[in-house]
């Protein structure tokens, strides 16, 4: 056989070069995701009023930033492949902004745009006329 073929051996692929983290650094992830837990469980005990949506969003993007970047190799993997999978986060983000402008531009007290339950007490009522009825 060539050099050529003992480089390239027969329909292997070349996929580039892999990472090698340390258990180091693992660990590290680890304890700034537990951390970032506890900071979450105390944030959602705390009433912010209309910002707690928004903290525990913003804890929620950074813990998985870090197991994105750090687990899933992002930190260290081609350009291109940053560039889609964050192209994926602005996607899900124009979803977002549009469910919740959908949501901010509804008339919620409108007669139609509510559910009567079986505990209503409408509902209640309305049956204990009907059932006399018979």
């Amino acid at each position: 056989m060539s050099a050529h073929h003992d480089d390239h051996s027969h329909g292997a692929l070349q996929m580039g070069h892999h990472h090698v983290s340390s258990s180091a650094m693992f660990f590290n992830v680890l304890v700034a995701l537990l951390i970032l837990t506890v900071i979450t469980v105390g944030a959602s005990r705390i009433d912010f009023g209309s910002a707690n949506m928004l903290i525990a969003m913003a804890i929620a993007s950074i813990k998985a930033s870090l197991v994105i970047a750090i687990f899933m190799h992002v930190k260290w993997d081609t350009a291109i492949n940053r560039i889609v999978f964050l192209s994926s986060f602005l996607f899900l983000s124009l979803l977002f902004i549009f469910t919740l402008a959908d949501h901010a531009t509804r008339r919620w007290d409108h007669e139609m745009h509510t559910t009567r339950t079986p505990v209503d007490k409408q509902w209640v009522y309305k049956q204990h006329e009907h059932a006399g009825d018979h």
